[in-house]
């Protein structure tokens, strides 16, 4: 293999209607940490009402047997709501020629630039989906060399939803071997002052979000309505504090919504 070759050779895709009783739901393909089933109702809604979906993904359990059935890949909520209409085959795009650990990544791939807004937590499965699928290598100059490619290419390659500062705080946490090769490759010098020194914010923003969600595990505990209502101005004193910080004034900034 020559420095110019792609080390990743594209699945082949197709399109075909394949019957829902043939589809292998399997989790471990889902990156959506759980299913929004406000948002299959709302698919319900629309399918009975004519509208028409893009076709779900689907890989053959065997690529050479295709009436052994097919792994969904993306499209669990389209699914879903084909499932709660009745609905007995759907249009589904067959990859064929994908590792197991390839599909992951191509309904993360998916989810980037559809559906639902991806949480933190669903943005962490995306990039661990990258790296299982060797989305982080590049070739060497030699048939077996393989280099590694820089945090700022892998941000761009995950369509920016990943920061190139961030990329190494979790490659040393969940990939500590290619974490290693990062700071080696010649091409990182442009990162290297990233390495061995972990962004401080990805700490406080994990600290600040254990926290809230303790209070609000807390506030549920609490049954008087005395008690709720002191918590709550001291839940509201805080969050006015919290938005003179970042902007300011006391009022609290516009809150995007999850979906899009």
């Amino acid at each position: 293999m020559t420095e110019q070759q792609d080390i990743h050779l594209e699945p082949k895709r197709t399109v075909a209607r394949v019957s829902l009783t043939a589809l292998i739901q399997d989790e471990a393909t889902q990156i959506r940490e759980e299913i929004d089933w406000k948002l299959v109702e709302e698919y319900r809604r629309q399918m009975l009402a004519g509208a028409v979906f893009p076709p779900i993904t689907v890989a053959p359990v065997d690529d050479m047997d295709l009436e052994r059935g097919f792994v969904l890949v993306d499209g669990w909520h389209r699914t879903k709501a084909a499932e709660a209409i009745g609905q007995a085959f759907m249009e589904a795009t067959v990859i064929t020629g994908a590792s197991p650990d390839e599909y992951r990544w191509i309904a993360a791939q998916n989810n980037m630039t559809h559906g639902k807004r991806l949480k933190p937590s669903e943005r962490r499965e995306v990039f661990k989906a990258y790296v299982k699928a060797g989305r982080h290598r590049k070739p060497g100059k030699k048939s077996h060399a393989v280099r590694v490619k820089s945090a700022r290419e892998m941000s761009r390659e995950l369509g920016g939803i990943i920061s190139a500062r961030t990329i190494p705080v979790w490659m040393r946490k969940d990939f500590p071997a290619v974490y290693r090769l990062m700071g080696e490759a010649v091409e990182n010098v442009e990162t290297g002052a990233e390495f061995g020194k972990p962004n401080p914010d990805e700490y406080y923003v994990a600290s600040t979000e254990q926290a809230l969600q303790q209070v609000i595990a807390n506030f549920r505990a609490v049954k008087d309505a005395d008690i709720r209502n002191h918590l709550l101005q001291a839940i509201g004193k805080a969050a006015r504090e919290a938005a003179r910080m970042a902007t300011g004034k006391s009022e609290m900034p516009a809150v995007m919504t999850d979906e899009f």
